[in-house]
């Protein structure tokens, strides 16, 4: 798999990150490899190595923009989420 060919794609039905050709057609080809836990961990200590709590950034949709958020602290964490479970 030549590098400057490949993207990490979310598939379609099974929400999995895979780094992949993509086809002309949109389709990724079959030379793919998951990479979730990959994008997930490295995603993860780039908050810790730079110190970051909130990322900010626009997505395929211009209405959207989707925020994360990073913390050690599991109280922090739980009370993270029950406010996103309010919506």
């Amino acid at each position: 798999m030549a590098y400057e060919q490949v993207e990490l794609v979310v598939a379609g039905v099974s929400g999995e990150i895979y780094m992949a050709r993509v086809l002309n057609d949109g389709m990724m080809s079959n030379s793919r490899r998951k990479a979730t836990d990959d994008c997930l961990r490295a995603t993860t200590e780039w908050f810790m190595q730079n110190k970051k709590k909130m990322l900010q950034f626009g997505t395929h949709n211009p209405d959207i923009k989707a925020t994360l958020f990073y913390t050690s602290d599991t109280e922090k964490a739980k009370r993270i989420l029950e406010i996103l479970e309010e919506e």
